[in-house]
């Protein structure tokens, strides 16, 4: 079966909807015939003008001038005592006549009296015309028309109906001249004008419009170079000297570069992480190995650490799996609405179970309302297990957590850890969040869980801070965002 090809008309469609060139020609050509089409309409309402000033008035003096020469004549019938001082109503088919016809009883008209130019052709009047001017109140009113003369030439008239004194009933008195007569030098030299003023518009907004064209799009052409320059390598960024309609699509560019320099970056400390974790476990096992004893414990050890590492790398991806695939956390269009106060209770019920065989730890709650987290559970769970955990390894007995509603200023609520452990000097603090650092060389674990925590925060546009608690301590706020 053979497949139509697309009409021409489809084809400019598409070839407008690829292509802003095509759209700026296009807009440029219908401009174009619309300024010609706005010409021939003025020049069409110039002519009609012209007529009126030029016609009018001339054909109103000609029918006052027969009106007051209109008499009885020697045979009693109507006649003329002068005629139009114009020698051109005596010349034959001139473009200038008159008649007068008497109206009869019936509404009709008998031609008494033509002009010498007309040649014995009387000029006819449509009936509904003539009712219309034979009305009572169209006696004695001027009457302009455009009506059809000698040779179907188009005659502009005046009409009107009068009664001669001396003789009976009423007359009907028509005077009308050629507007190609009177107009037709004058048409051609205006006529010429027009064409010449139009073309020269026309040909001013074509060469404007590929102007435009030209200059308009050069800053999409500049930005395909420097796209290509950043590409290359030879600029890190976008540059800002561009119109104000691109910035906004210049700034989404240098954000996409910077996030997927951040992709790469985070993928190196990745793998610089899993360097730093594996390095003393694999150490450990090539000495032990290299002793010959039996070093089963420290085999088992070792290689827990190393799946335990494992298994928060890839807790870890998923993290950040989950921010890319809804654009970035910081986006205005999270979807995700997470009860805070259920999922900690849930959670702290966890970590006494996890920690009720190891050592007395007394882990309560305080919450002044709920609050909702505009987030996913499974993050939410990860930040504030990773706390209380730590608060837990490090704290002698008690463990509280207390949710604090969100701030009005900034919109992020509050989850508040602190413990009664040892705590941590302004500079264990600082150096809390440094990636692999060890706070307590004895304790277990790799040291990268609070690192790994605050990259999660700043997906989620948050804030984690540590300081002195009022248990003697540390104290760890994290601070997200909450949802209505």
């Amino acid at each position: 079966m053979t497949q139509e090809r697309p009409g021409a008309f489809s084809r400019f469609q598409a070839l407008i909807r690829q292509s802003l060139a095509a759209r700026l020609i296009t807009i440029a050509a219908v401009s174009v015939v619309s300024l010609v089409a706005m010409g021939f309409i003025a020049y069409a309402q110039f002519n009609a003008q012209m007529m009126r000033l030029l016609i009018d008035p001339e054909i109103e003096s000609v029918a006052n001038n027969l009106i007051g020469n209109a008499g009885p004549g020697l045979s009693g019938e109507l006649a003329l005592q002068d005629l139009p001082y114009d020698p051109r109503y005596l010349q034959p088919l001139s473009g200038r006549y008159f008649q007068i016809a008497r109206v009869q009883d019936d509404g009709t008209l008998q031609v008494q009296v033509i002009s010498p130019s007309l040649f014995d052709v009387a000029i006819a009047l449509d009936p509904k015309i003539r009712e219309s001017l034979l009305a009572p109140e169209a006696i004695r009113q001027p009457h302009f028309l455009n009506v059809e003369g000698p040779d179907h030439e188009p005659l502009r008239v005046i009409v009107r109906v009068e009664q001669i004194p001396q003789l009976q009933g009423q007359y009907l008195f028509l005077v009308g001249i050629a507007p190609q007569a009177v107009l037709a030098p004058a048409a051609r030299v205006v006529g010429l004008a027009f064409a010449i003023f139009v073309a020269f518009c026309a040909l001013m907004v074509a060469a404007v419009s590929l102007l435009q064209v030209r200059i308009g799009l050069e800053p999409l052409h500049q930005l395909q170079r420097d796209i290509a320059n950043v590409r290359r390598g030879d600029a890190e960024k976008l540059g800002t000297d561009y119109p104000a309609e691109l910035q906004p699509v210049t700034q989404e560019l240098n954000a996409l570069v910077e996030h997927n320099r951040e992709v790469v970056e985070r993928a190196r400390r990745h793998v610089g992480n899993l360097a730093h974790a594996l390095k003393t476990p694999i150490a450990v096992l090539k000495n032990a190995a290299n002793d010959g004893g039996d070093h089963d414990a420290v085999f088992k050890q070792s290689i827990e650490e190393m799946e335990g590492f494992v298994e928060r790398q890839l807790r870890r991806a998923r993290v950040a799996a989950r921010a890319e695939a809804r654009a970035g956390a910081q986006a205005p269009t999270i979807a995700y609405r997470t009860p805070v106060l259920k999922n900690l209770e849930d959670l702290v019920f966890m970590m006494e179970q996890k920690y009720d065989a190891q050592k007395a730890m007394d882990i309560s709650i305080e919450a002044e309302a709920d609050v909702t987290f505009r987030g996913e559970r499974e993050d939410l769970l990860e930040m504030v297990a990773n706390l209380v955990d730590n608060a837990c390894k490090y704290g002698r007995s008690q463990v509280v957590v207390r949710l604090l509603p969100a701030f009005e200023s900034n919109g992020l609520f509050e989850v508040v850890v602190e413990d009664d452990g040892p705590g941590l000097s302004d500079e264990e603090i600082s150096r809390a969040m440094a990636r692999g650092a060890r706070l307590d060389e004895a304790a277990p674990g790799q040291g990268l869980g609070l690192s790994i925590l605050k990259e999660t925060v700043d997906l989620y546009a948050g804030e984690l801070i540590f300081e002195r608690g009022e248990l003697g301590g540390l104290k760890a706020r994290l601070r997200l965002p909450a949802t209505d």
